[in-house]
């Protein structure tokens, strides 16, 4: 077998000359605050989503802490969150100043379990934020029919789901807010970034507010509320616009890398491919095995990078707590993400494949 000479990460964004121009052309315009290219890629959202408003802001993080804040969430009030999912969703709670509770995942979509929500309910708990794991879809009915019996509010965490769908339309669209991240691990970026979707207008209003230090414009020096600096400045949002023009056919790639993978792996017992999002796609192509970290570790001595899923939120430092969360510990001890970087060949799949499945193979079950 060939040694990989040429080192295979994981994730790594990929920009172009188009990308570099959208920049250069917005430092060279002389208003790099927030302005016409903010404006401009909000109304590219409103269009795409279909939904009446857009709000930027300088994170994922930033909006789904921004969008419980508009909703009246914060200190005494608990949020709850799926046990698998990256840190930033219970950090956006803190930031909120609210309570984080944990909620069990189904082992195979890795997404939070909506079979058993009546276990977790609290007195304080005031909102419930589901994630769609890096493109797989939470049953959003029942879970906002649970949310509604209870007067919940239901902010959608789809920083990992852009562009991806169910059979209820786009991700991010059936809830009170949906929140998105343009971060560099993203299918597109613009370095740091995202964004929140709602349609409802008090909200926006409240989500400029919050962004501008309590206003709604800056042409105005009376602030009738507490907000913050959580404005994205031109040179972002010029690179988001350049970069959201790559995204269909982004998503159709990724698409095809899985596949390329799942082909080429169909043969190891050793692994499992988890279920597949149905309408969307899955945005960084997994696998499930109960050798995972070694399998890291003897793959990248060939100088081939996979990314383990991060430890359950519950067994974290920062959140650490005792929780009966099985499914959320076996897909964090036996979950983990193949490359899958935009500028990745299909050469270069197939390389990974083949070399996974020889390290695989000296393994007897």
């Amino acid at each position: 077998m060939q040694p990989v000479t040429t080192a295979i990460p994981w994730f790594e964004p990929q920009l172009d000359a188009d990308d570099i121009e959208a920049v250069r052309a917005a430092a060279a315009s002389g208003f790099v605050n927030e302005g016409p290219a903010n404006r401009a890629f909000e109304a590219d959202l409103r269009t795409f989503f279909d939904v009446p408003y857009a709000v930027t802001t300088p994170s994922g993080t930033t909006a789904l802490a921004l969008a419980l804040m508009a909703h009246g969430i914060g200190p005494g009030d608990h949020v709850l969150i799926p046990a698998v999912t990256f840190i930033g969703t219970a950090s956006a709670v803190r930031l909120a100043g609210a309570t984080v509770r944990f909620a069990d995942v189904d082992p195979d979509t890795f997404v939070m379990r909506t079979d058993v929500l009546d276990r977790y309910g609290h007195p304080s708990l005031k909102a419930v934020m589901p994630v769609h794991l890096t493109g797989r879809a939470v049953d959003m009915d029942p879970l906002n029919a649970w949310a509604a019996e209870r007067g919940l509010v239901v902010i959608e965490d789809a920083a990992e789901a852009l562009g991806g769908r169910n059979a209820s339309g786009w991700l991010g669209t059936q809830s009170h807010a949906g929140c998105f991240s343009l971060a560099p691990t993203k299918i597109i970026t613009s370095g740091q970034g995202g964004f929140v979707l709602t349609r409802d207008r008090a909200t926006c209003e409240q989500l400029v507010r919050l962004r501008d230090h309590g206003r709604l414009s800056r042409a105005s020096d009376e602030h009738p509320v507490t907000g913050y600096n959580f404005k994205v400045t031109d040179l972002q949002a010029a690179l988001a616009r350049s970069q959201w023009r790559k995204l269909p056919a982004r998503i159709a790639r990724v698409k095809a890398i899985d596949t390329l993978y799942q082909e080429a792996l169909a043969d190891c017992p050793q692994l499992h491919f988890p279920a597949r999002p149905p309408h969307g796609y899955l945005m960084w192509p997994d696998f499930t095995s109960p050798v995972r970290d070694w399998v890291v570790q003897a793959m990248r001595a060939r100088n081939i990078t996979l990314r383990p899923y991060w430890p359950a939120l519950h067994l974290q430092p920062a959140y650490r707590m005792a929780a009966d969360l099985p499914g959320a510990e076996r897909a964090c001890q036996e979950a983990c993400w193949l490359p899958c970087a935009p500028a990745i060949t299909d050469d270069q799949v197939i390389q990974v494949a083949d070399h996974l499945r020889d390290i695989l193979g000296s393994i007897r079950l």
